[in-house]
C-alpha cells in the first residue's frame, strides 16, 4: 500500500529539489508524488520562492512571553525590596503589580531569574555592635591552625523549653542569600525555661552534661550557683584533665549574667594555678558560627 503524502514542512534540500522541478515545468501533483509530499506543500514552496526569491520557511517568534522585559524588572526589583516581599504568595504579588498572570507562570519567571522558593533559615539576632565584635574576634585568629584549636575549650548551657511549632516559612531568595538578613528569621533567646544542661567540648573529647537546678519560688540562676554547681565541679575537671592531656587550654564562657560576678572572683583565684580563657565580654555575643559547641 502507497505511503500516504507527508503534509509537513519541507527539509531545505527537497525545496530547492521541488523548486527546481516547477522550474523545468514539472506539476505540483507530479512533483509531490516524486517527492512523497503533499502537492499543497510544494505549491506553498513554490509561491514562497517567486515572493522573496528564497524558498526558507519564514522565522517563527514563538509564543510571546506573559510579561515584557519592564513588567520582568518591576517584578524583580519587587520580590527583593523588603524582606516581608520576598514571603508574599504569588497571587497577592500578582495582584499588587497588576500582572494578570497565572500563578504557575509567575513562579516560572522568577525560577528563570535564578530565585528559589526556600525554607528561610533561622540564625540569631545580631546588633550591629555584636556583628562588629564577631567580625574582630575572626580578623584576630583567621591565622589559628588546627592545633591551636584543639587547645579550646568550649563550654555553653542550654535551656530546653515547650513551645508552639509555628512551622515553615518560605522565602524567595537567590542561593547565595541564603543568610542574608532579609532571608532569615531572627531567633531570640526565650526566657522561659523548663530545664538546663551545662556542657564542655574541646578536640574529640566532650565533658559530663551537668543537669543545672531548677529555681522555682528562689529567684534566677546565680554566679554563685555557677560556681558551685559547675565551675567548682565538671568545669574544673574537665580543665585539670585537659591540661594533663595537651598542656595549657584556652577555657570559653559566653557573656551570660551569671558568668560575672563570683565567677569572675572564681577565675582570678584560678588564675594563679593557670588558667586561661576567653570569658565574658570577650567571647563575642551570639556567635554560633565561630563556636562549635553551638552545632552541638
Amino acid at each position: 500500500m502507497e505511503a500516504a503524502p507527508q503534509r509537513h514542512e519541507l527539509s531545505p534540500g527537497t525545496r530547492r529539489e521541488a523548486v527546481g522541478m516547477h522550474k523545468a515545468s514539472k506539476s505540483f501533483a507530479w512533483i509531490g508524488r516524486e517527492l512523497n509530499k503533499n502537492p499543497d506543500t510544494i505549491r506553498k514552496t513554490w509561491y514562497r520562492y517567486q515572493q522573496r526569491h528564497n524558498a526558507n520557511s519564514a522565522p517563527c517568534s514563538g509564543r510571546p512571553k506573559k510579561l515584557d522585559e519592564c513588567a520582568w524588572q518591576h517584578l524583580k526589583q519587587y520580590i527583593t525590596e523588603t524582606r516581608d516581599q520576598r514571603r508574599k504568595p504569588l497571587v497577592e504579588i500578582s495582584n499588587i503589580l497588576n500582572l494578570n498572570v497565572h500563578p504557575q507562570t509567575l513562579r516560572k519567571e522568577l525560577v528563570d531569574m535564578g530565585l528559589g522558593h526556600r525554607i528561610e533559615r533561622k540564625r540569631p539576632y545580631l546588633s550591629p555592635k555584636q556583628k562588629e565584635a564577631c567580625l574582630k574576634f575572626a580578623k584576630e585568629h583567621i591565622h589559628w591552625t588546627e592545633e591551636d584549636w584543639r587547645r579550646v575549650g568550649f563550654t555553653d548551657e542550654m535551656g530546653l523549653q515547650t513551645g508552639a511549632n509555628q512551622g515553615n516559612i518560605w522565602v524567595w531568595r537567590y542561593p547565595e542569600e541564603e543568610y542574608d538578613e532579609d532571608c532569615c528569621a531572627a531567633t531570640h533567646k526565650s526566657g522561659f525555661k523548663k530545664i538546663k544542661v551545662w556542657g564542655a567540648i574541646r578536640y574529640d573529647v566532650l565533658s559530663k552534661l551537668v543537669l543545672l537546678s531548677e529555681k522555682k519560688g528562689e529567684g534566677k540562676f546565680t554566679s554563685q550557683n555557677y560556681v558551685d554547681e559547675v565551675m567548682d565541679k565538671e568545669l574544673f575537671d574537665f580543665w585539670m584533665s585537659s591540661m594533663e592531656e595537651v598542656g595549657d587550654i584556652l577555657i570559653m564562657e559566653d557573656g551570660v549574667g551569671y558568668h560575672q560576678g563570683a565567677a569572675t572572683r572564681r577565675r582570678k583565684e584560678y588564675e594563679k594555678d593557670g588558667w586561661t580563657g576567653w570569658g565574658p565580654g570577650t567571647w563575642p555575643a551570639n556567635s554560633p558560627d565561630l563556636n562549635p559547641i553551638e552545632n552541638l
